[in-house]
């Protein structure tokens, strides 16, 4: 389902992207792991800790930016690398992945991923989907 519609002030680079799945571990104290999915249009993977079933991802806009394929050690591999995912001033779109019984996404989930994508340099622009969208 669609979630967030946001815009790059700036070029993003696979550093910062590594510097938004650091932030979303913090900000999710624990409960899940992020790192960069191996999937063509790019996206970031829930990886969860506490037994919680089921698969959950952020999809990026696959027309917007450029995922190349990703190695097991991604993390260390994109922290210091400054090829460009996402040129600067773009509009994009995120899609919400859950299925298998992970739970649905929530209003505050998407805060914070709100308040971690501006520390990359990128913002909200539209509204939030309704509680009604975020559990169909």
């Amino acid at each position: 389902m669609p979630g967030l519609t946001l815009k790059t002030n700036q070029e993003i680079n696979k550093g910062d992207i590594v510097v938004l799945c650091k932030c979303l571990n913090e900000e999710f104290n624990g409960s899940c792991e992020f790192e960069p999915e191996g999937i063509s249009e790019g996206g970031i993977l829930y990886k969860f800790k506490d037994g919680t079933p089921g698969y959950k991802s952020v999809r990026l806009d696959r027309n917007a930016g450029k995922w190349d394929w990703i190695n097991e050690d991604v993390m260390s591999e994109w922290l210091e690398n400054t090829d460009i995912i996402f040129a600067g001033k773009t509009k994009f779109y995120i899609y919400l992945k859950h299925l298998d019984g992970a739970p649905p996404f929530t209003i505050d989930e998407l805060e914070i991923w709100e308040k971690c994508f501006n520390q990359i340099g990128v913002e909200k622009v539209g509204k939030y989907p309704s509680k009604r969208e975020l559990n169909n």
